[in-house]
C-alpha cells in the first residue's frame, strides 16, 4: 500500500476560527487505489516532522483561489495564506527529493504558477463551461475524446502553461489545458477532479488508469480480454 501527504483547503467555522478542510471523496477515490492518506494541517509549526515520516506520494487538493501574483491580471477573491505557503514547500520538498506529486484542480494552477507559468482568474471562455456539467476534452496526439468533469471557473490557459510542462488533454475550443506532465518531475496535474462523479464511464475509467500508471499501480475495472 502506498502513503500519501494530502493537503487541505483553508477556512473558518463558526466562530471565526481557522479550519482545516478535506472532501472524503478524496479518501474514498485514493483508498480505492490502495493509497492511504495522511492530511496535513495547514497550521503545522514543524515542516520537518511532516516530511520525517516516510511517504511515497503528494496530493495537492482543489478549492479556492491562490495570491494574485500568479494570475494574468489581478483579483480580489479571499486567500488562504497558510496553505499556499504549506503547499509550496511540499511541492518543492518533493521534486527535490522525486517523490511524485498529483495536482488537482487549484492544486494544478499552484504547480503550473509555481514553475513561471500564470493563472487566468473566472476565465471567460469562448464555449462556456457550466460548474457540475462534464465538458469534452481532447487526449493531446490522438483523436480521441474523452467527458470530464468541470468544477472550476479559474483556468490555464495552453499559452500560459510553464514550459516545464506538457499538456496531455486539452480543452480545444477554449485554448486551456486540462491535464499535464512533466518530462523531467514526476507531476500530473489535472484540472478536472478524480475523485468526483463523471457522466462518462469512459472519463471515469480513462482517469483512473492515468494514476495507475503515473504510479506503476496494477490497472483495474479492465474487463479481460474474450478470445
Amino acid at each position: 500500500m502506498l502513503h500519501a501527504l494530502i493537503t487541505q483547503r483553508e477556512g473558518h467555522n463558526m466562530y471565526g476560527k481557522y479550519t482545516d478542510v478535506l472532501e472524503a471523496a478524496y479518501v474514498e477515490f485514493y483508498e480505492s487505489l490502495g493509497i492511504r492518506l495522511r492530511p496535513v494541517s495547514n497550521f503545522t509549526k514543524n515542516f520537518d516532522e511532516i516530511v520525517d515520516e516516510q511517504f511515497d506520494l503528494l496530493i495537492v487538493t482543489g478549492g479556492g483561489t491562490l495570491h494574485p501574483r500568479h494570475y494574468v491580471a489581478p483579483h480580489n477573491a479571499e486567500l488562504q495564506p497558510h496553505r499556499d505557503a504549506l503547499e509550496e514547500q511540499l511541492i518543492m520538498y518533493c521534486v527535490q527529493n522525486e517523490i511524485p506529486v498529483i495536482g488537482v484542480c487549484r492544486g494544478m494552477q499552484h504547480i503550473n504558477a509555481l514553475f513561471g507559468g500564470k493563472i487566468s482568474y473566472s476565465a471567460r471562455f469562448k464555449v462556456p463551461r457550466p460548474r457540475g456539467t462534464d465538458h469534452m476534452a481532447r487526449i493531446v496526439k490522438t483523436d480521441r475524446y474523452i467527458k470530464v468533469n468541470n468544477f472550476h471557473s479559474d483556468c490555464v490557459y495552453l499559452e500560459n502553461l510553464s514550459t516545464m510542462f506538457y499538456p496531455i488533454v486539452v480543452d480545444e475550443e477554449n485554448e486551456s489545458v486540462e491535464a499535464f506532465v512533466s518530462p523531467t518531475m514526476s507531476i500530473l496535474a489535472f484540472q478536472w477532479h478524480p475523485e468526483r462523479i463523471f457522466e462518462s464511464e469512459e472519463g471515469r475509467l480513462f482517469t483512473r488508469h492515468l494514476i495507475q500508471d503515473f504510479l506503476g499501480l496494477p490497472r483495474d475495472d479492465v474487463k479481460p480480454a474474450i478470445d
